[in-house]
């Protein structure tokens, strides 16, 4: 079967993002390889498990040949909670408006959504109200809620021992990697959508097929999506899209940080962007990046620090020709300001950082070009505190905002599950892994995608309770604080 023209993507991006011959609901399934890849590449093969076979959540159970409960999964539950909500369809959380600022990035006031704008698409059915339960005896009785992507480009969310659907894909839309807003009453996410370029209209020549990458809003529960930051650009040059991949919400103000390339969708790579929630306008971080001479090889895997003061992320970074990420942390210069500030870099060898609660240490991907494993790191000088894995087949981590646990992905040959490991604290800060367990076990989870974890306030653990040497660094030798040394 023939296929339209394709147009040439930016230079040193050819993601399927950019016009793939294909929808979400025909995709080819990707082979898996025995490790995550490349963080160079991690831009290019974001959505490459959004484009797989779409289908509702009825078809998900089917397929999945799990137990449907919906009754004892509902009874279970505190309908004051979003817990409630993520399993509830019924439940409906109220949103307060977010104040609106002419600062960049605006708002300082607690984190809230602003209501249903003008462009906000029309208003989508909340999935069917069902909970499966994972088959095995020995699943992760999860906190909160854990907000994960189904490899048909559908987000759920795992809350007790249930997992419950939050969206439906469909041949021509696929949604991923969500998280929460700080104060659990909203979910950030990507959409990607097909849209069909007449001849005489396209930027490139010919017509062809996008995918724009726009990011969406959701309620706790699903329902009231919204319209944040419109990709698709339609200008005198024609139809192209910026690339939007990777949200973090920041717990301040309306700042959403994401990996870009750009307004134009001309940038060279992807690299750190602020997207202002309340305006939907995309402004640069001022954060470094290496360039081979070529190719810009840019950022990934933003995540904001519980008090908004900085900015993790992965720093694609090279030697020779082997990859070398780093984790870069930006300092912002205000709270309400990340645009602006300084990076530093700390140890190579780890990718895609999680924050602790108290903003101490890191939850990582350790990578020494045999895969992938799940470490712990000091944010102060990048020291690692220990493995918590060594199969080379566990990566996106994600810490409890309790900080006594850690979720994260994990591959077994064609399959990927969310897992959930919790940690045993010592007196002097010695951290051990006390606990392993499976959220899912069906090995349909979207490999791309992510995990966020919210917990409400009245389920988190007390000092006490959670461990405050968890992250203490001053109870660790004093040779692992030093400073990591400026940017090159």
């Amino acid at each position: 079967m023939s296929r339209s023209p394709q147009p040439r993507p930016p230079v040193g991006y050819t993601g399927p993002g950019h016009a793939p011959g294909y929808g979400p609901g025909t995709a080819p399934i990707p082979p898996r390889t025995p490790h995550r890849g490349s963080p160079i590449v991690a831009p290019v093969l974001a959505f490459l498990a959004l484009l797989l076979v779409g289908g509702g959540s009825f078809f998900l159970v089917n397929f999945l040949n799990s137990t449907v409960d919906t009754a004892a999964a509902e009874a279970s539950l505190d309908p004051g909670t979003p817990t409630a909500a993520v399993t509830d369809p019924t439940a409906r959380p109220t949103e307060a408006s977010a104040p609106d600022s002419t600062a960049e990035p605006a708002g300082t006031a607690a984190p809230s959504d602003p209501p249903v704008s003008s462009t906000a698409p029309e208003e989508e059915g909340t999935p069917e109200p069902i909970t499966v339960v994972p088959p095995s005896d020995e699943a992760a009785d999860v906190p909160g809620a854990l907000l994960f992507t189904r490899a048909g480009g559908d987000i759920w969310a795992a809350s007790g021992k249930t997992i419950s659907p939050l969206s439906n894909s469909s041949s021509t839309k696929a949604d991923s990697t969500p998280v929460w807003s700080p104060d659990g009453k909203s979910i950030y996410f990507i959409r990607s959508t097909k849209h069909e370029v007449k001849a005489g209209k396209a930027r490139r020549e010919g017509k062809y097929t996008l995918y724009p990458t726009d990011l969406m809003r959701m309620r706790a529960d699903g329902s009231k999506k919204q319209l944040v930051f419109k990709s698709l650009i339609k200008d005198a040059r024609g139809e192209w899209f910026s690339t939007v991949l990777q949200p973090s919400v920041s717990p301040v103000g309306n700042n959403v940080a994401v990996v870009s390339d750009g307004p134009d969708g001309e940038a060279d790579g992807v690299e750190l962007y602020i997207i202002n929630s309340k305006r939907g306008s995309m402004r640069k971080v001022n954060a470094p990046s290496q360039s081979t001479g070529i190719i810009r090889l840019g950022h990934n895997d933003p995540d904001f620090s519980a008090d908004g003061k900085r900015l993790a992320f992965t720093y694609n970074a090279a030697d020779g020709s082997a990859a070398e990420p780093r984790i870069g942390i930006h300092d912002c210069v205000t709270k309400n300001n990340c645009t602006k500030g300084k990076t530093k870099l700390i140890a190579p060898g780890f990718a895609d950082p999680s924050w602790s609660p108290d903003g101490k240490l890191l939850a990582v991907e350790a990578t020494d070009g045999n895969g992938r494993d799940i470490a712990i790191i000091t944010a102060k000088g990048g020291n690692e505190r220990v493995r918590l894995t060594t199969d080379g087949n566990s990566f996106a981590p994600e810490f409890s905002p309790n900080g006594d646990q850690i979720a994260y992905l994990k591959r077994d040959g064609q399959d990927i599950n969310v897992r959930v490991m919790t940690l045993d604290i010592g007196p002097q800060g010695k951290i051990t892994l006390a606990d392993d367990r499976p959220v899912t076990s069906d090995g349909a989870v979207d490999g791309e995608s992510g995990l966020s974890w919210y917990i409400p306030a009245k389920q988190r653990k007390t000092t006490d309770e959670a461990g405050p040497a968890a992250s203490d660094e001053a109870t660790v030798d004093p040779a692992v604080l030093d400073e990591a040394p400026p940017v090159p």
